[in-house]
């Protein structure tokens, strides 16, 4: 029996890939499909948004919501009650008012070397890049960073030199076997 999925045969999928091909089940980190993920790719996703769902302050699991901040793609984030401190007059907590009185914490996933937050391209190849972001991944594999941080617009001519190896004559000529054919 074939994957409708990768077309891979059922003997060369694991028992969880397997199920994760077979169901229309959505990521609730990135809200994909469960076909578009490779299995480690699915559990750092869901390892992301159970990490994120805890809140320190509460010390509990809060509630999930989807959040689009800005043009950024919708994401997730957790409910969060907020409490009100008055230092000045000494600590008197208050409770807003609703709507006021919950917050949403965006649940971002952290680069595995800098701990800063990965951005949608490097979630979505978290697998591959190994939870890192793009230029940690560039200094962890020894990549120079020259050829994806210059902008082609501000290339020094130097950068960007074409050497004409070939005439326009010697493109178009047909060599004299396939002329007499």
């Amino acid at each position: 029996m074939n994957c409708m999925i990768c077309h891979l045969d059922k003997k060369k999928h694991s028992k969880e890939l397997w199920k994760l091909h077979q169901q229309s089940k959505l990521c609730m980190f990135c809200s994909k499909s469960g076909s578009e993920h490779s299995e480690e790719l699915w559990e750092l996703h869901k390892s992301a948004a159970e990490k994120g769902q805890w809140c320190p302050l509460h010390k509990k699991r809060e509630k999930l919501y989807p959040i689009a901040v800005g043009t950024a793609r919708k994401g997730i984030a957790r409910t969060c009650k907020t409490i009100v401190q008055d230092k000045p007059h000494g600590t008197i907590l208050t409770l807003p008012d609703p709507p006021r009185d919950i917050d949403l914490v965006p649940i971002y996933m952290s680069c595995a070397e800098c701990d800063l937050y990965l951005g949608s391209i490097e979630e979505d190849h978290a697998d591959i890049l190994g939870c890192m972001c793009l230029k940690c991944f560039r200094d962890a594999t020894g990549q120079s960073g020259d050829w994806c941080d210059i902008s082609p617009a501000f290339a020094r001519p130097s950068h960007t030199e074409i050497v004409e190896r070939h005439s326009k004559d010697t493109l178009i000529s047909i060599p004299e076997e396939e002329k007499n054919g």
